[in-house]
């Protein structure tokens, strides 16, 4: 009979055969880990260049916000200028306003006189 043999057998060797196979388990994980390693170097490099594509990003949005900024500026200061320059116009008008303005005003009056009139 084989099977006392390799009970014997598997006795003697069942702590080198448990060792052995925890070994290889272990390097497997290791190297798995190695792997996973070198995957994250390989990604935080990556990401480090992105954050730095990324920060240049950042500035060139930032001079771009400013140059809007200053833009936005520009024309509002234009467009009160324009505001201004309406406005002195229209009391430059305004003066010649006036006379057309008080004749209906007068011819209202006379109308409302003949009104009173015909009562």
């Amino acid at each position: 009979m084989n099977n006392p043999q390799t009970d014997g057998f598997f006795q003697k060797y069942k702590e080198l055969i448990v060792t052995t196979i925890i070994c290889l388990f272990l390097t497997g994980i290791y190297d798995s880990i190695n792997n996973q390693t070198a995957e994250i170097k390989k990604w935080y490099q990556l990401m480090i260049g992105i954050n730095e594509k990324v920060k240049v990003h950042a500035n060139n949005l930032s001079k771009l916000e400013e140059s809007l900024e200053t833009h936005v500026q520009r024309t509002d200061d234009r467009f009160n200028n324009h505001n201004k320059r309406i406005r002195t116009i229209e009391f430059e008008v305004l003066p010649y306003k006036p006379p057309s303005n008080t004749f209906p005003s007068t011819q209202d009056t006379s109308h409302a006189k003949d009104h009173t009139h015909h009562h």
